[in-house]
């Protein structure tokens, strides 16, 4: 008999392939075009085991994006787990967001157009995702304080140019068709992280 731990390891696995599934499929038909049954297809699985996860396309849709960008946050964190001085942890950071930006350019520009389809509950939560990311940039920045490395500034505020600029990043992946797109964000990357630590005032 399958154990109950199998069980749930088992559930959860089957959750994951309905999910790859349905990000394959939602990226080359969209939310509109997509039906269950072509995700059900894809999983290789029936339509009503679907059902059994989600109740409809609409909540398919939002579980997909929800398990993406948990899976950015979580890489984002390990990132800074690794360890290192804060400007390297700052620099591990990036990089593991610019691998992101890079690779989920068809999720983007699916949020973009069917945003319309993404639940109040997930774009809560989506924001408070963005507030843990702002409290982990801060952390790293205090990390530089404290070995002073870094002016005692708004920290706050600090962290949050630090994310702006990375979705400038994320927006010039997206919208950028240049095949050369990974080694102009690495350069934009290096340029940003001088600019953001350095300043723009010419050194008297």
């Amino acid at each position: 008999m399958e154990t109950e731990s199998r069980f749930r390891e088992r559930k959860t696995e089957r959750y994951e392939e309905i999910i790859e599934a349905a990000f394959e499929v939602f990226i080359k038909k969209g939310f509109h075009q997509t039906k269950m049954e072509e995700i059900a297809q894809k999983a290789g699985i029936g339509k009503g085991t679907i059902y059994e996860y989600f109740p409809g396309k609409k909540e398919l849709f939002c579980g997909m994006v929800k398990q993406c960008m948990t899976w950015y946050y979580d890489s984002i964190k390990q990132s800074v787990e690794e360890g290192g001085d804060f400007k390297q942890k700052l620099e591990n950071m990036m990089d593991t967001h610019m691998k992101f930006a890079t690779h989920a350019r068809s999720l983007a520009n699916l949020m973009f157009h069917d945003f319309a389809y993404i639940s109040r509950d997930l774009h809560m939560w989506i924001i408070e995702g963005q507030k843990k990311m702002v409290k982990l940039v801060e952390d790293v920045l205090q990390q530089g304080v404290d070995e002073g490395r870094l002016r005692h500034v708004d920290l706050h505020l600090a962290a949050v140019m630090f994310l702006t600029s990375w979705r400038i990043f994320f927006a010039e992946t997206v919208f950028n068709d240049n095949d050369d797109t990974e080694l102009s964000l690495e350069k934009m990357k290096e340029k940003a992280l001088d600019i953001l630590l350095n300043g723009i005032l010419k050194k008297m």
